[in-house]
């Protein structure tokens, strides 16, 4: 099994904290199309999955949300935790995990989100952490994928590709870190069979689908 953690928990060790708490504000009650479908369907308990430094659970549970959060980083953990506790939000559904074994029970979520996670994965991962969403999710639950659409620098940093696609860096800053770019074919074949609800192109940074279980 691939490492996932120890290049997230460097990652994060080495990010300025108090330059995410920065970001955070912009998170606050934020509104998007995606929060309006997630309430225009009755979604109440929320996972953000792989939370990094909390955004989207800021954003969640400024909304409303009842939410839970997890990251495979110990180092991420706590700075969604410093970082969300002036929020008032609860810090206990806040936890050490893996989106390949996310140890909730089955069903158990309305809605699961999972910002830019998937395609850090390797395929036959990212095959198995959406098994693992759609098992903590209920049925006729919402599940929120986002993708990045790959930057010419994502593309011409130095890395070598696996052999199923997923491009793996080796230079300074990245090092260790996996990438599989997902165009909308890609996204279509990974989800094949799933319930598309939504999906769009959120400017040039990102690609979003949101399925239902």
């Amino acid at each position: 099994m691939f490492d996932y953690n120890s290049y997230w928990e460097k990652c994060w060790i080495e990010d300025d904290s108090d330059e995410l708490y920065g970001f955070l504000k912009g998170y606050y009650k934020l509104n998007s199309k995606e929060i309006e479908l997630f309430k225009e369907s009755g979604v109440h308990t929320v996972c953000d999955a792989a939370c990094g430094f909390g955004a989207y659970s800021l954003a969640l549970a400024s909304n409303g949300f009842d939410t839970y959060s997890f990251d495979i980083s110990e180092k991420a953990v706590t700075i969604t935790k410093n970082g969300l506790e002036k929020y008032g939000i609860d810090l206990n559904k806040i936890k050490i995990a893996s989106i390949l074994d996310t140890g909730y029970e089955d069903d158990f979520f309305d809605g699961v989100v999972a910002h830019a996670v998937i395609d850090h994965l390797l395929s036959s991962d990212a095959k198995a952490a959406l098994s693992e969403l759609f098992r903590i999710t209920k049925k006729g639950g919402l599940i929120w994928l986002s993708f990045d659409i790959p930057e010419d620098d994502d593309m011409t940093a130095p890395h070598f590709c696996l052999e199923e696609g997923t491009m793996q860096y080796t230079g300074e800053g990245r090092e260790g870190m996996l990438f599989h770019p997902y165009d909308w074919d890609s996204v279509n074949n990974l989800l094949s069979g799933s319930e598309i609800i939504y999906k769009a192109d959120k400017g040039t940074r990102e690609r979003v689908v949101i399925i239902r279980k």
